[in-house]
């Protein structure tokens, strides 16, 4: 009981608090601010510790399973049916290069151009509108991260190069030039060949984290 009985008045005497000056009260209360901090400080740690439990063992898989499930669900539900609706009546597992899907492209958009520009607008670029805001928002795993960022990026570009062609489709009155043309669905193929490239070093990492 010595330090707490210190600071009490005993037999007439005058205690600590008794005398303080406003300096002494001033750094008590930093003191108590202080002790403030470190509290925040343990909680921070202990919710830190809780995440680094929660990636262990079977929950580590656990986490992963359901991030493979959101990105793959998400390329499925929006890069795959922007394509289906790019290329109506293909099958999309039938591409193996740029050059496939550039060739897909440029016989669509040469035999209707004005149509073909409102589909995409107005049909095929709304279904790429939601893979930004959902991927950007999940928490990733360190060894995830770079390859979402490359499928962002990728998804963005697709969007501008084909709202680019869109817009050069719809000039009232364009006089169609393949060469230009081309240059402009290129970039939609590249688009279309980071994507898939990004999704594929994903599903690598995925792979090495689920098996068993």
């Amino acid at each position: 009981m010595g330090d707490l009985d210190d600071n009490l008045s005993v037999g007439g005497k005058r205690s600590p608090i008794d005398h303080m000056t406003l300096g002494d009260a001033e750094a008590a209360m930093h003191k108590g601010r202080g002790g403030m901090l470190v509290a925040a400080g343990v909680v921070l740690l202990s919710a830190i510790g809780g995440l680094v439990f929660l990636m262990g063992g079977d929950d580590e898989r656990r986490v992963y399973s359901e991030m493979g499930k959101t990105i793959n669900g998400e390329r499925a539900g929006s890069f795959d049916q922007f394509w289906g609706c790019v290329l109506q009546g293909e099958n999309l597992r039938d591409l193996k290069s740029n050059e496939d899907v550039i060739a897909l492209v440029e016989r669509r958009a040469a035999g209707g151009q004005g149509r073909y520009a409102k589909q995409l607008r107005d049909d095929c670029l709304p279904k790429l509108e939601g893979v930004e805001p959902k991927l950007g928002a999940l928490i990733l795993p360190p060894d995830l991260k770079a390859g979402v960022a490359t499928l962002l990026l990728a998804n963005g570009d697709l969007r501008g190069a084909t709202s680019n062609f869109v817009s050069y489709l719809d000039q009232p009155e364009l006089v169609y030039d393949e060469e230009e043309s081309r240059e402009k669905i290129g970039k939609m193929a590249r688009g279309w060949y980071d994507f898939r490239k990004a999704m594929a070093d994903i599903n690598k990492v995925l792979k090495e984290r689920l098996e068993p």
